[in-house]
């Protein structure tokens, strides 16, 4: 991540999405203990670090040729090579530790929309650059009120490097994880519904004070879209239920503890989400 910083300069403020993400918000809290956030770090599963890194691209941006093509010209610059099997949206980069993969991700386009053709999975800027991104169209707000974490230490090639990055606030976070949960919840592997499941959990323990006023005021304004219909049923259903898959896939994770309060947890993601009754 610090490379790929790095290599963009100051063109791009690099937006964090995934449990990636949540595992730089969580390093941040721990070293700054004086921000006050819903739930303790005793209260917490260990944080969760992941060779995934999600990058999620402004409706501005994904859809601008130009800036497409410095962000491709910036992953051949580390030698990132694409993924066959998710042509021009993922790419890997092997490193001492192992393999890292990219995952280029659209914010919901808006108006932006009419400036690439019409796919109901990717955006493709035109000209082509040879660099898509995967529509995420349940990213709403995603770089509203986002926060800018600090990251520093060393790039491969030995230098130091200080990069502040974003991450999204709540709001925008639960509405990515409830679908992506609902998308592998009943997956015969149930390692990536139990990481979603833990991962919901986390964000709501990880609010901050800021954090809620943003949270809910965004909730009030998108209150009739569909996308906070479906992220409402599925948090109703699966997590905010006692009896619910997502309580399940969350006492199933290896990182569970006997401490997480489950019951606090759903009446507040019922509050955020503005869910009645």
């Amino acid at each position: 991540m610090l490379d790929l910083d790095a290599a963009l300069g100051s063109e791009t403020t690099l937006l964090i999405g995934g449990g990636y993400g949540l595992f730089l918000k969580q390093l941040y809290l721990a070293d700054h203990p004086g921000v006050r956030t819903l739930l303790t770090p005793d209260d917490l599963p260990d944080a969760r670090t992941t060779n995934d890194i999600d990058l999620i691209l402004r409706a501005e941006i994904v859809t601008d040729s130009e800036s497409m093509k410095s962000i491709r010209m910036a992953l051949d610059e580390l030698d990132c090579r694409v993924v066959e099997t998710a042509k021009y949206t993922q790419f890997s980069r092997s490193m001492p530790q192992g393999q890292v993969k990219i995952d280029l991700l659209a914010a919901p386009l808006g108006h932006f929309a009419e400036r690439v053709p019409k796919d109901p999975r990717r955006v493709k800027p035109r000209p082509s650059v040879k660099l898509h991104a995967s529509k995420l169209e349940e990213a709403l707000a995603v770089d509203r009120h986002a926060l800018s974490i600090p990251v520093e230490g060393k790039l491969s090639a030995g230098e130091e490097h200080r990069a502040e990055v974003l991450v999204p606030q709540a709001f925008s976070y639960l509405l990515m994880k409830l679908c992506a949960f609902r998308d592998r919840m009943n997956d015969v592997n149930r390692s990536l519904g139990q990481h979603h499941a833990l991962d919901i959990y986390r964000i709501v323990g990880m609010l901050t004070r800021e954090e809620d006023t943003h949270v809910r005021s965004l909730s009030a304004e998108y209150a009739e879209h569909p996308t906070v219909t479906e992220a409402r049923a599925i948090a109703a259903k699966h997590f905010i239920s006692p009896d619910g898959l997502g309580r399940l896939r969350i006492r199933e994770h290896p990182l569970y503890k006997e401490s997480m309060e489950l019951d606090r947890f759903g009446s507040e993601l019922s509050l955020l989400l503005g869910i009645s009754g």
